[in-house]
C-alpha cells in the first residue's frame, strides 16, 4: 500500500500584493497552518519519503512549514509543470514517480489540486465540502503503482483543514 498526501499551500498574501504571482508568501496563518498540519502527521506517524512542490514561494514556505512541524523532510524536487498545474498534469507527474517511493507529498495549487482530490475521492469528495482550503490536506491510501494510479487505485483515507 502506498500513501498520497495531497496538500494545498497556505493561506497567502492577496494577488494584489506588489510583485508576480509566483512571489507571493504565506499569511502568519498560513505559516501556523502548515506547521500544524507537520506536528498532526508526525503524532499521526505519517512521514514522506518523496516530495514533489510547485515552484511558487507559497508552496515552497507551505513545505518548509510542514517540515518544522513535522521534521526533516526528504529532498523536494520543484518541477516547473507544478505551477498552476491542471489535474492532468498533476497526474503525469504523480504516475512517474519511482516505484519505491511509499509516501508522496504533492504540495500545489488550486484549481487544479482540489480537481485531482475529487477525481481520486469519488463518492468520498463530498468531505471537501465548498472546496480544498487553504492548507487542506487529503490522504490517500493507493492500491497499485503510481504508475497505473486511477481513481479506482485511491482510497480517501483523511481529510484535514485548518
Amino acid at each position: 500500500m502506498r500513501r498520497l498526501l495531497v496538500l494545498r499551500h497556505g493561506a497567502a498574501q492577496s494577488k494584489s500584493s506588489s510583485g508576480p504571482d509566483r512571489d507571493r508568501v504565506l499569511t502568519p496563518d498560513g505559516r501556523r497552518a502548515a506547521a500544524l498540519l507537520g506536528r498532526r502527521l508526525k503524532s499521526d506517524g505519517i512521514r514522506p519519503d518523496h516530495a514533489l512542490c510547485s515552484p511558487a514561494r507559497r508552496a515552497r514556505e507551505t513545505l518548509d512549514g510542514l517540515a518544522s512541524g513535522l521534521g526533516p523532510l526528504p529532498t523536494a524536487e520543484f518541477p516547473e509543470a507544478l505551477y498552476l498545474a491542471d489535474t492532468a498534469t498533476l497526474l503525469d507527474h504523480l504516475r512517474g514517480v519511482a516505484p519505491e517511493t511509499r509516501a508522496l507529498l504533492l504540495v500545489g495549487h488550486n484549481p487544479g489540486l482540489e480537481e485531482l482530490v475529487r477525481d481520486l475521492a469519488g463518492a468520498e469528495a463530498a468531505v471537501l465540502g465548498s472546496g480544498l482550503p487553504a492548507a487542506g490536506l487529503a490522504v490517500f491510501e493507493i492500491s497499485g503503482e503510481w504508475s497505473s494510479l486511477t481513481p479506482s487505485s485511491a482510497r480517501l483515507a483523511d481529510f484535514l483543514a485548518p
